[in-house]
């Protein structure tokens, strides 16, 4: 709040004075105005009077709620609530300008230390959940939103100036978002350090019937090229619950429907694929994953999905995704046939039936045959080549074998696709991939990691976020520095 605001400065009856006269002008601007000038304004010209004064008056009202609280006297005696010993006071009433979600208000409060755990504070801020630096959490809040949702920090900042009335550069949009995702990175991090450690408990739920975990990957533009490719891969991983709907009657997949996912939850980061297992793990336990009757893993045929599969989810049925599995038949057809070609789509539509009906020894024999008609591979023959295609694939679907039983799956009422864990990837690259947007740098931290976790925060559809901010504006106790902690 400017000094030269109303309730700037002012004492509490003073205040009430200040609304008592704010209160007067508004109305006077609103409807005391004269029949001429009201002939004149528009609706939207009245809104914008309205906002004028609703924001002074919001201020007003928060600064005298924060003169009169009973933490802002100094004389009233303040206890460590480490070791309970008293609060020695610095200063008795020190100031601070606190950026609301109605702009920037100031206050005073007392400010102490604790001698005797080194730890110093403002009991009134600890109390009513006033972050030690930075605005208010309902105001972090509302530009973490915009920088999750929006295509860019610069479409956020002008998202909050026009909707919000919160005048904020992009620049900052990123610091303050970035900000928060650190935080939420360190607190996954914990959680898998614990996890690890054996000491991470999930809150008892309902048995779930089936339980599905999915991953992929995406790409992200960095600033990191010492490999000479800017380009890094995201990982996403997605966990939801779902009633199986048999249907083993289906004649195509197009005919199939499957279970349907209820709610779905995300993780995402740009760490190693081992480690991403372990985040994805963590949230498959917190879903019920132990508990359910029925556990699913469906991913495409990459190798690192597959390390991860067999680290964290043993128990797990592993379904190939259909569409990735058709996609490597097709690619099988063109490389024998050409594409286009009438064979072509004769043999890649006879193959396809084929999966569908779990066949894949047929499958196996149709490419080797393809594959023995071409020949061998030479070394270092390009991957695009048609022998390569085919030998390639000869492997893919071998080793997948366990993954290709469609009809036990249509059996079960089991879904086919990993379009869950795709669909994220594409969401989240509409939000940190493009050819202009670059990652780790210009100061403002790793960012890409921290952007992921803020939007996997976002997208679960388990009132996280909304439990987020619940948790972030309670009353905090101010950590012990280590050392102290340690001497202590």
């Amino acid at each position: 709040m400017n000094a030269e605001e109303p309730g700037a400065g002012k004492s509490p009856s003073g205040l009430r004075s200040e609304w008592g006269q704010e209160s007067a002008v508004a109305h006077s601007e609103m409807v005391d105005a004269s029949e001429e000038v009201m002939l004149k304004q528009t609706l939207s010209e009245l809104e914008a009077k309205v906002a004028v004064r609703v924001g002074r008056l919001a201020r007003m009202l928060l600064t005298h709620r924060l003169q009169v609280d009973p933490r802002a006297n100094a004389s009233r005696e303040f206890f460590c609530p480490h070791c309970q010993g008293k609060l020695r006071i610095q200063e008795e009433a020190q100031a601070r300008t606190l950026s609301t979600v109605f702009g920037e208000v100031e206050y005073r409060r007392p400010y102490g230390t604790c001698d005797r755990c080194h730890v110093s504070y403002a009991p009134m801020d600890c109390g009513l959940g006033i972050p030690p630096s930075g605005g208010s959490i309902k105001r972090t809040r509302q530009v973490c939103h915009a920088a999750a949702t929006a295509r860019s920090f610069e479409t956020a900042a002008d998202i909050l100036r026009e909707h919000d009335g919160i005048e904020l550069s992009a620049k900052q949009v990123r610091i303050i978002s970035e900000a928060e995702g650190e935080k939420l990175v360190a607190q996954s991090k914990r959680e898998v350090a614990a996890f690890k450690a054996g000491e991470l408990a999930f809150a008892s739920a309902p048995k779930p019937e089936l339980v599905v975990v999915t991953a992929d990957g995406g790409r992200v533009q960095t600033r990191q090229a010492e490999d000479g490719n800017a380009w890094k891969e995201d990982k996403v991983g997605g966990v939801y619950d779902a009633l199986p709907h048999k249907d083993a009657a289906a004649v195509t997949a197009e005919d199939y429907e499957g279970a349907k996912a209820k709610i779905k939850t995300y993780v995402a980061s740009m760490i190693a694929w081992e480690e991403f297992g372990w985040m994805l793990c963590v949230e498959a336990m917190r879903r019920g994953y132990a508990r359910a009757k029925d556990k699913l893993f469906i991913s495409d045929g990459a190798e690192a999905l597959k390390s991860l599969r067999q680290m964290h989810f043993k128990d797990a049925t592993f379904i190939l995704d259909w569409y990735h599995a058709v996609e490597h038949l097709a690619d099988c057809a063109k490389a024998a046939f050409g594409m286009g070609s009438d064979e072509c789509q004769r043999w890649y539509k006879r193959l396809k039936q084929k999966l569908w009906e779990g066949d894949v020894d047929a499958i196996l024999r149709a490419i080797e045959k393809e594959s023995l008609r071409l020949g061998k591979p030479a070394p270092k023959e390009p991957e695009s080549s048609p022998r390569v295609v085919l030998h390639r694939n000869l492997g893919y679907f071998a080793n997948n074998r366990e993954g290709l039983n469609y009809p036990q799956f249509r059996a079960e009422g089991w879904p086919i696709g990993s379009g869950i864990a795709e669909g994220a990837v594409k969401q989240f690259g509409m939000r940190l991939k493009g050819s202009e947007k670059f990652w780790n740098g210009f100061g403002c931290g790793l960012g890409a990691d921290e952007m992921l976790a803020l939007c996997a925060l976002h997208r679960s559809e388990d009132d996280r976020w909304k439990d987020h901010w619940d948790r972030r504006s309670q009353p905090y106790v101010r950590e012990l520095q280590r050392e102290a902690a340690d001497a202590a």
